[in-house]
């Protein structure tokens, strides 16, 4: 705790320079003042810290282990620092199995692999970033090989897709459309869906054999078409539908699901479906909807719930002084308030 403590203060003193610094850290430290240059000098089983600001990876292909902080997304939370914005695209090859990602807001999507040949990542964590997408694999076209993968307290703009990726944890995620292409091995709980594109759009796409429990989902098309779409051998327990579905649907079985529920007044503060970081989305009328575990559906619920601010782990400054000029003294008198945010 006082390593990272120490690099945060770091930051601000650079920053007071008008430099955006990005430190490494492996045992022992090193600043740079490019970020190409930290990821391109990085070695694997490096932490990376991300300052606040915008910048440009155009699309960032990962070939190491590394952990990647950010300093969050929220801009409630991020006042102090400004949210870590990566303006592009990110690709984990197999190599970047074992790492994680958290903190950051990605203008665009997050692969696994170039080709087939690369995208077998396995133990790899998602949590608290905002993203255009989150593909497992290369293509769609391809069965992909990655496994292990935590999907956790994200923002995801369009789809979650699988590529048959195996023992997925999809948890207490914000979902602006919907999951597809997932083959077994994977778990969907307590998640909101809300919007979605197209006609017809989907609650679900082309998943077998997978478990959703105590998700909500109030998707909607361009036209009154959302539905269930090629699933197969599905479990759906204590969901939220804003479609009155009778199970079992096709080959998906279900119980204690609550069905054809208005999207009107459900959630505290949400008049659209598209999400905004002015929304509330914790369900109006609490203990109404529970899921299997007794807490409310959606992802406030469940066993990590989704964390107001989105803030990462690592310690985040939440806010700060600097005077304009030194005391008579000499002294520059500078306010720090420091805050971590658990798991």
């Amino acid at each position: 705790m006082k390593t990272s403590l120490f690099f945060i203060f770091s930051f601000i003193l650079l920053n007071g320079y008008s430099q955006q610094t990005f430190v490494r850290q492996n045992g022992t430290s090193h600043v740079y003042y490019s970020i190409s240059e930290v990821f391109s000098t990085a070695q694997p089983g490096d932490t990376i810290y991300l300052p606040g600001g915008a910048f440009n990876i155009s699309t960032l292909t990962i070939d190491k282990k590394l952990h990647i902080f950010g300093v969050g997304h929220h801009p409630d939370s991020t006042s102090a620092t400004y949210a870590t914005t990566l303006s592009g695209n990110l690709i984990m090859t197999t190599n970047a199995s074992n790492g994680s990602l958290t903190g950051v807001f990605l203008t665009g999507f997050l692969r696994f692999g170039t080709s087939v040949s690369d995208d077998d990542v396995t133990l790899y964590s998602i949590t608290r970033c905002n993203l255009e997408s989150i593909e497992l694999g290369s293509s769609a076209s391809y069965v992909s090989g990655a496994s292990y993968i935590t999907i956790r307290e994200n923002i995801v703009r369009t789809i979650v897709r699988g590529d048959d990726a195996q023992f997925v944890n999809v948890e207490n995620n914000l979902i602006q459309g919907h999951v597809d292409y997932f083959n077994g091995n994977v778990l969907f709980r307590n998640n909101t869906f809300i919007g979605g594109s197209g006609c017809p759009s989907y609650h679900v796409n082309y998943v077998t054999s997978g478990t959703f429990e105590n998700n909500v989902f109030m998707n909607n098309g361009s036209c009154d078409n959302v539905r269930i779409n090629a699933a197969y051998s599905c479990i759906f327990q204590n969901n939220v539908f804003n479609k009155a579905y009778v199970f079992p649907v096709g080959t998906n079985i279900g119980n204690g699901n609550y069905v054809g529920v208005s999207f009107t007044g459900f959630f505290v503060n949400a008049t659209d479906y598209t999400i905004g970081y002015n929304d509330n989305y914790h369900i109006a009328t609490p203990s109404t909807y529970l899921g299997t575990d007794g807490s409310d559906a959606g992802m406030y619920g469940g066993f990590i719930p989704f964390k107001e601010g989105s803030i990462p782990t690592n310690p985040h400054i939440m806010s700060k002084s600097i005077a304009p000029q030194t005391t008579p003294a000499g002294d520059l008198n500078i306010s720090i308030i420091v805050g971590a945010q658990g798991n």
